[in-house]
């Protein structure tokens, strides 16, 4: 594994985030932010409600399409990084990690889809923002975790506190029917994202003391959320895996490092 050295602050991960994205799409890479990153880059409002709440920084987290990997990695060794070699034989190419010794910013490179506990398709939502992947898919990521941290709690409740919940819109509101469609085909997936908007819900406003009016714009998305989640019609195989329930196991391990995006 490649050793650690002191956290790179959200401004210079951010800087590092814009250099990057711009330099792919000069080769004509398709490459997206993720995680905690991609959400204060994809509005300003979460990014300041972020620095309100005294959210630490963490690593640049990226998804690329799977054509595009190899040009990838080449681009960001070739701006000083060094591969994790472990993790680049364990995943077989399907994942990435990195560390620049000089900044100290830890990179990660998920390939063609996100897989943690539960795994988000990307199909064809590459092209509905240029720098981060869609609110919704932002949003997911975070309600795919199956036993939560303090981060992804404040990480949660920042993007429900800044953006709206509708059927459809803009790219700043979040589609409740895309949300709602995707769990309604995923048992395992439906059972962690509502008990995880239920969790957000009764932190906001104590564990997170979001400024403003944000506790109740969460109380206000996460009930939008769950009605449409809830009236969804659910799939064939969300039903026969229901019947199952908890009995075995809904959510795939993950490994401590992942634990932290």
């Amino acid at each position: 594994m490649i050793a650690s050295s002191a956290l790179a602050s959200w401004q210079e991960i951010q800087r590092e985030a814009s250099e990057l994205i711009a330099a792919a799409g000069d080769r004509d890479l398709c490459v997206r932010i993720v995680g905690s990153a991609g959400i204060r880059m994809h509005c300003k409002d979460a990014s300041a409600t972020m620095d309100a709440l005294g959210r630490p920084a963490k690593d640049l987290d990226l998804v690329v399409r799977s054509s595009d990997r190899g040009k990838l990695r080449a681009l960001i060794e070739e701006r000083g990084y060094e591969i994790d070699r472990d993790l680049l034989v364990a995943m077989e190419g399907h994942r990435f990690a990195f560390r620049h010794p000089g900044t100290g910013i830890d990179l990660d490179v998920f390939v063609g889809k996100l897989e943690f506990c539960h795994t988000i398709e990307l199909g064809d939502r590459w092209q509905h923002h240029a720098v981060t992947l869609p609110i919704e898919d932002l949003l997911l990521q975070k309600l795919q975790v199956h036993e939560v941290t303090q981060s992804d709690l404040i990480d949660t409740a920042v993007l429900l506190a800044t953006h709206g919940v509708d059927r459809g819109g803009d790219e700043e509101t979040i589609d409740c029917t895309y949300i709602s469609g995707l769990l309604a085909r995923d048992w395992g997936f439906h059972r962690d994202a509502t008990a995880n908007l239920a969790r957000v819900r009764e932190a906001a406003g104590r564990e997170v003391p979001l400024p403003g009016d944000g506790a109740r714009r969460v109380g206000e998305a996460t009930a939008l959320l769950s009605e449409s989640i809830d009236g969804a019609k659910k799939s064939m195989g969300w039903k026969m895996r229901a019947r199952v329930g908890e009995r075995t196991q809904w959510w795939e391990d993950v490994d401590e490092r992942e634990e932290t995006y």
